[in-house]
């Protein structure tokens, strides 16, 4: 049987995997597209519950571990990329940040490979100017060095075309979600609920935004519900807390923690209302938006309010398919919030139209069909198995002519062999408690699957229907 083959692929993604975040959601999209196929070493953060070096559908899954501050983590995941270069050979190497990019610049002159930068990475809330200033010039030098630039929206598209250089290197790859695992309709038995925010909830200025819009309307609807999911890092669970009391919402909010891909579409699907909360696109030599949690609600039926920013107006089709509002303004959040529930069948046919747009448009499979396509663009198909030797009309694989070291000695993503320096452009005490990692364990607070009102009491009914209330 015919198959394709490329050369050794190499993924660096300075996140953690698996998660529950968008980072570890595009990351899994990845792998699952390269495993049918190819082969990768994968070189990710490890959180503490997770392996070293872990077989994931054909590929080495290798974890680095990293302590202290942000830029100190960057660092040490640097100096594990510069090992994993000196130890091993690539022809492909899909990098996803500015601080790979980094590394790579100083190595480049050594390595004969092609690279794919897939800039998704976003900086934590309140980085200091220091670091963002830095995060965009690595940012523009990894577009230049890349051979091939993945960007997840045309919105981003059209802002990398005016550079000529960076142009004829951007391909669109939309990021998709499994659109069967969230469609549920059946919800009966459960609680439901006005509102559901899934979100991260590391920027407290966005929060204070929705709590103050939640305020307001919990004016016109005395008796709101609204339920938030997703991680929060232990620092901010005081100050959330104390926003939410600040509003006198603490009777009428429920936080619902981390919830398994598996989970999350029946909890989404008690919501009359999926809320997208503010947010302020990242940092970048462009800048990043995503709403993974928009394409969520769109697939399980759910009419939802989101910012009205130029990536979410293209996947809304400018306000088609949800309710848009000014992202600065807490009234306009309300009115449309209130818009949405006080008008149940127009929400409802616009969550149709969204379903049909996410089914077509925002799948994983065709999220990792497009990939396949880049990876398959890059390099001809090596000799097929058993078909003898390839035809004078394919396109020749590129090959090393000798090994990579460092110094005389070769190292290894195990640490094995000589510590390769690797300088950090900036040395800064910027805390990383949010670093795409989601499951956060916080002692003061229980987060359950069946819900817990924030700080106070647990929900009367549980969220997993095959344990019943008594």
């Amino acid at each position: 049987m015919n198959f394709m083959r490329l050369g050794h692929i190499l993924v660096l993604s300075f996140s953690s995997f698996p998660s529950p975040s968008r980072q570890g959601r595009l990351l899994g999209n990845l792998i699952s597209a390269l495993s049918g196929r190819f082969e990768a070493d994968i070189l990710t953060i490890r959180e503490s519950e997770l392996g070293y070096v872990e077989k994931f559908r054909k590929h080495r899954l290798l974890r680095v571990p990293v302590g202290g501050t942000y830029m100190q983590k960057v660092e040490s995941f640097q100096r594990a990329i510069s090992r994993q270069l000196d130890g091993d050979e690539y022809d492909v190497i899909h990098f996803r940040s500015p601080w790979e990019g980094h590394t790579l610049l100083q190595n480049h002159t050594q390595l004969d490979a092609i690279f794919i930068y897939e800039p998704s990475l976003s900086l934590p809330p309140q980085t200091p100017a220091e670091i963002v200033d830095t995060f965009v010039e690595l940012d523009r030098m990894s577009l230049d060095l890349a051979d091939l630039i993945l960007v997840s929206s045309a919105h981003q598209a059209r802002q990398l075309q005016g550079n000529p250089k960076w142009a004829p290197k951007v391909r669109v790859v939309h990021a998709g979600i499994d659109v069967n695992l969230f469609d549920v309709q059946h919800t009966g038995g459960l609680a439901p609920m006005d509102i559901i925010w899934v979100d991260n909830f590391m920027d407290l200025s966005a929060s204070a935004l929705v709590f103050d819009g939640l305020a307001r309307l919990r004016e016109q609807k005395p008796d709101l519900q609204v339920g938030l999911v997703g991680p929060i890092a232990k620092p901010l669970v005081d100050p959330l807390v104390e926003l939410i009391a600040g509003h006198e919402l603490s009777d009428c909010v429920k936080f619902f923690g981390v919830q398994e891909d598996e989970d999350l579409p029946l909890l989404i699907c008690r919501a009359k209302v999926g809320l997208v909360g503010p947010r302020m696109p990242s940092p970048g030599a462009f800048l990043r938006e995503d709403c993974m949690n928009l394409l969520e609600y769109m697939a399980c039926r759910v009419p939802a309010v989101a910012p009205r920013l130029p990536y979410i107006a293209d996947i809304t089709e400018n306000g088609e398919l949800a309710r848009l509002y000014a992202p600065d303004n807490p009234l306009d959040l309300s009115k449309n919030l209130l818009y949405m529930l006080n008008n149940p069948d127009k929400a409802s046919r616009m969550a149709e139209d969204a379903y049909d747009t996410v089914r077509d448009s925002y799948t994983a499979a065709g999220t990792r069909r497009a990939l396949i396509s880049v990876y398959a663009d890059l390099m001809a198909p090596l000799m097929a198995e058993g078909a003898g030797e390839p035809d004078e009309s394919s396109r020749p694989v590129r090959r090393r002519d000798s090994t990579i070291s460092w110094r005389g000695h070769r190292t290894s993503s195990t640490g094995v062999g000589s510590p390769v320096p690797v300088d950090s452009p900036i040395d800064d005490g910027l805390p990383l408690y949010d670093m795409d990692t989601a499951n956060i364990n916080i002692d003061e607070i229980q987060f359950e699957a069946s819900g817990v009102l924030l700080g106070t009491s647990v929900e009367d009914e549980p969220t997993n229907p095959n344990h019943p209330a008594p």
